[in-house]
């Protein structure tokens, strides 16, 4: 993988890449080209306090974020100006630098936060609040004698101040932006009856609720209609949202839903594993725990937890791909913007995993902190990239 950051097809500049990234319609920004940006993979680590962050061209970590306790996730500013990290212990997005990588401010939120998210074209980044709350931003009332509300926060991202909280049906586990940024996707927390939401849509531009829907079109365990976890989301040839990947609490299996219907159109599911391949060890009822459409749109990836692998299927046509075999606890993925690689957060191994989507093998495997969950693929000016080795020690790398 020796130069997958410094190879390039043609010249162009930072911004120039950066929006045609943007326009790519995908989460992780299509670039064909490196040339004048600086590619990183940001590990949070959901059981310590370090963060890391990895050069994909070496596949070391070349700098730690030192000060966001317990978090859920890392993104990034819109012209990489800042991390954001949602700090679960302290009830705040934490932001910090991202060439020196100092703390910078902390941002209160209404309650424990859960995935962050940033949606450029707006300039907010919304947070998905994992509690009810009796002490919502402004935009919501409290009803002493009723139910606290469960909200999302949103946060301008030119001020870095709370403005408003958006009251849902139900508290929430992760935020997802659709690839033309056009709508918020909320996964909601919490066992679902026929008839409640699991995924709830935001029209960023009104900061109100669009729209829900639900998971169903499977049962199990005598349930038919079920909590999201993870999503993904395959853009159409316009930029506008075609489909919707998701995977849900406690099944091995991915569904695939129509974005316009917003009906089931087909289910993904792996080959099954004999009993004693399994693992069932801190998989947290989240079976399946990652999803990745790749930035040119060629497959979509799942990561099993149970099976300790993550499951390939082409696109448009959904054909099985294969597998890679990588650890106990298989989490979140996230690829490189030219779509060669993918990188995998083990959680049961304290490890990050590069791996060669054309030969699916393993090419790196990355040391990083206590229990490493979300992983996030940034694309950063070359001037915001922070020096080698900032806010490591000698006891980290031991």
């Amino acid at each position: 993988m020796e130069g997958l950051v410094t190879r390039s097809v043609l010249s162009v500049v930072v911004v120039g890449l950066l929006l045609v990234g943007s326009a790519s319609g995908q989460g992780v920004p299509r670039l064909d080209s490196y040339d004048g940006v600086a590619v990183r993979i940001l590990q949070s680590n959901n059981a310590g306090t370090m963060q890391h962050v990895i050069d994909p061209a070496i596949n070391e970590v070349v700098g730690i974020i030192r000060g966001c306790p317990n978090p859920h996730n890392l993104t990034s500013h819109p012209e990489g100006l800042y991390y954001y990290c949602s700090n679960e212990l302290d009830q705040a997005v934490d932001v910090f630098d991202t060439k020196t990588l100092e703390h910078v401010t902390r941002i209160p939120l209404s309650a424990r936060p859960n995935k962050i998210a940033v949606n450029k074209k707006h300039r907010k980044i919304y947070a998905g609040i994992s509690q009810r709350t009796d002490n919502p931003g402004p935009g919501v009332e409290v009803d002493p004698d009723g139910q606290f509300p469960a909200v999302v926060d949103v946060i301008d991202i030119d001020t870095h101040t709370l403005v408003k909280s958006i009251q849902v049906f139900s508290t929430v586990h992760n935020v997802f932006m659709t690839p033309d940024e056009q709508h918020v996707v909320l996964g909601l927390r919490g066992r679902v009856r026929p008839g409640d939401p699991t995924i709830q849509v935001l029209d960023p531009a009104t900061d109100t609720v669009a729209f829900g829907m639900e998971l169903t079109g499977y049962e199990q365990y005598g349930r038919t209609h079920h909590e999201v976890r993870p999503m993904a989301f395959l853009a159409d040839s316009d930029g506008s949202t075609k489909t919707v990947f998701a995977q849900a609490t406690g099944i091995n299996r991915i569904w695939v839903i129509d974005w316009k219907t917003r009906e089931m159109v087909n289910m993904l599911v792996p080959p099954e594993l004999p009993l004693w391949e399994k693992n069932a060890d801190g998989i947290q009822t989240g079976d399946m725990h990652g999803l990745e459409v790749l930035p040119d749109k060629s497959a979509v990836w799942a990561s099993s937890r149970l099976d300790s692998r993550i499951y390939g299927w082409s696109l448009p046509d959904m054909d099985y791909i294969g597998s890679v075999r990588v650890g106990p606890s298989a989490n979140w993925m996230t690829s490189t913007p030219d779509s060669s690689h993918m990188y995998v957060a083990v959680s049961g191994s304290d490890h990050t995993l590069a791996i060669d989507l054309e030969s699916l093998e393993i090419v790196a495997k990355i040391r990083t902190g206590s229990r490493p969950a979300r992983v996030s693929t940034v694309v950063l000016p070359p001037d915001r990239v922070n020096p080698r080795g900032i806010g490591m020690r000698t006891e980290d790398n031991e």
